[in-house]
């Protein structure tokens, strides 16, 4: 389907440090849809990380009565360097279809790795 503007906040690419934490927010104005959207979080091109939640991932959606507005948000918990990568967040509403792609870095600690300048 052809893409429609459904999201009025795209996630944003970031950066945390290794078991940092870090969310990403995408926010859907619902005053012209009667019924919630269908919001999925994709890793790469198709993992869906519905399947993937746990204490490192929460997915938590809330919604505003007074501004309409549907908040969708990917907690990401004690990050690990493999969770680095590109990350989509698609948003269905019958026949409209919206998507944002965003980047995530996991940055070593700097403790990690003594420094040492001679």
């Amino acid at each position: 389907p052809p893409l429609s503007t459904l999201l009025i906040e795209k996630p944003q690419s970031g950066a945390v440090s290794v078991g940092g934490d870090i969310t990403l927010i995408a926010k859907v104005e619902a005053k012209d849809l009667l019924r919630k959207p269908t919001v999925k979080w994709f890793k790469g091109k198709w993992m869906d990380l519905a399947s993937k939640t746990g204490k490192h991932l929460q997915l938590k959606e809330t919604f505003d009565r007074q501004t309409k507005v549907h908040t969708f948000e990917m907690h990401i918990i004690k990050a690990k360097e493999n969770y680095a990568g590109n990350y989509r967040c698609e948003v269905t509403y019958k026949d409209k279809f919206d998507s944002c792609s965003f980047d995530l870095d996991v940055k070593e600690t700097e403790h990690g790795s003594q420094n040492i300048d001679i």
